[in-house]
């Protein structure tokens, strides 16, 4: 920290930072500094309350001459000799006077949200706590929580977790932005902390909901007599891909490569901020195929849909399953059959662009997954929705075909006596395997 004799032309000549902040201590009054940013200065002094150190910011350069800056550094000193420290009195202030609306606006200033999840925790406030918007957060008590919690609760459990839930993470978030320069809280515990004290958050029922067996044929029966050809496309590949409906519907031309053979769900619209390339099976070719001819100058796969929800369509095709069918179960059947197909687990969670929270291995292994090592696996899973449908696919007959050959050849190697039989299996199963290559 450089030391010199603070003079107005000196102060007002200081060069600005080019990154950082620079320090300039007063060799004429003790403790008095300028601190130069990237864009102001200030005025500071460095001093002691008890054995702690504090630096208090005094003013502008700007608007703060020299001598007042003299005067306040001397009036500073005092008070920290008398025990007074002015930094956690202006945090108490801040904190006693902040109310939970001007705390939300700070939460979202420093968190870098989505404007889908911004809108959404301003709905949840506005909702269920538009009487607390003014009011100090200090008044915002354990006992207050409850009630509130208990009130919103009758009305939906569910509903009542998510509000707190956002609500416990403005506070938190204020509770840590008003700290003092030392670390000490200025606002008391995080009131709904009495919720987990009391073992009061609802449990939650994660949805098991998939299509069965038997209702397969059903569903893709329903789909092809689907009036809503877009609607029975895009049900298709929520249920082929494993895609969220959000990633599904907004799912543009320019992030699917037909000569690839691939499509890509990017960070912006990806759950997890990440963008994933998926390979497409042959059915999922011929879905994407359809969908161009059918609107070839569209922007979205989709038409001009950026989030597509037939709900009349949906409505009908549950009748017809006899199931309370949402989107979402449509990725849950996905995920479902790829583990039943043995798709290992890494790669499970890649297909699905799920998070890898905190585990590094999962984290670097599903980094370094290219979508290629996910092609036979999306090949297999779809393959088994055709068998599980009963759709009329003669290369996937031939090569299940092929395979049950195979393990009977397999099976008769242990016995000499049927070399023969063998090898005129083995000849049958190479020239099914050449008729079934893509022409």
């Amino acid at each position: 920290m450089a030391q010199l004799l603070l003079k107005a032309n000196v102060v007002r000549d200081l060069p600005l930072a080019t990154n950082g902040q620079d320090f300039y201590l007063d060799t004429h009054t003790k403790g008095l500094g300028v601190r130069v940013g990237t864009r102001k200065k200030v005025y500071f002094y460095d001093g002691r309350v008890g054995a702690k150190k504090r630096r208090v910011t005094l003013g502008d350069t700007d608007t703060l001459t020299l001598n007042d800056a003299r005067k306040l550094a001397k009036k500073t000193a005092v008070e920290m000799l008398n025990g007074i420290d002015q930094n956690k009195v202006k945090a108490e202030e801040r904190a006693r006077a902040m109310t939970l609306g001007e705390a939300l606006d700070l939460y979202e200033q420093n968190h870098d949200l989505r404007e889908r999840t911004i809108s959404e925790n301003r709905r949840l406030i506005n909702y269920n706590f538009s009487d607390w918007l003014e009011r100090d957060i200090k008044g915002i008590s354990p006992s207050v929580v409850e009630r509130r919690f208990d009130e919103i609760s009758e009305r939906s459990p569910s509903s009542a977790n998510h509000a707190f839930w956002v609500l416990r993470a403005i506070l938190n978030h204020a509770r840590i932005a008003t700290k003092t320069d030392a670390g000490e809280y200025t606002l008391p515990p995080n009131p709904c902390q009495r919720l987990t004290d009391l073992n009061r958050w609802h449990k939650s029922h994660a949805r098991t909901v998939r299509l069965t067996e038997e209702q397969f044929p059903a569903f893709f029966e329903a789909l092809t007599d689907a009036q809503n050809a877009i609607f029975a496309d895009f049900m298709e590949l929520l249920i082929r891909s494993g895609l969220r409906r959000t990633e599904a519907a907004s799912l543009s031309w320019s992030n699917v490569n037909l000569t690839a053979k691939t499509f890509t769900i990017t960070a912006d619209i990806a759950k997890n901020g990440q963008a994933l390339t998926l390979p497409m099976s042959t059915q999922l070719e011929a879905l994407f195929k359809r969908r161009k001819e059918a609107t070839p100058d569209a922007c979205n796969v989709f038409a001009e849909a950026k989030m597509y929800d037939p709900r009349k369509s949906l409505i009908a095709l549950r009748k017809v399953i006899g199931l309370d069918l949402t989107y979402h179960d449509c990725r849950r059947t996905f995920l479902g059959i790829a583990e039943e197909q043995a798709v290992p687990y890494g790669l499970l969670k890649k297909m699905g662009n799920h998070s890898t929270g905190n585990d590094v291995t999962m984290k670097h292994y599903a980094n370094t997954v290219e979508h290629e090592t996910l092609r036979p696996y999306m090949q297999r899973v779809n393959d088994q929705i055709d068998r599980l449908a009963g759709i009329d696919n003669e290369a996937l007959k031939v090569a299940d075909q092929i395979d049950r050959l195979n393990k009977v050849c397999e099976a008769l190697s242990e016995f000499d006596k049927y070399k023969c039989e063998i090898a005129d299996l083995q000849d049958v199963v190479k020239r099914l395997e050449q008729r079934n290559q893509p022409q």
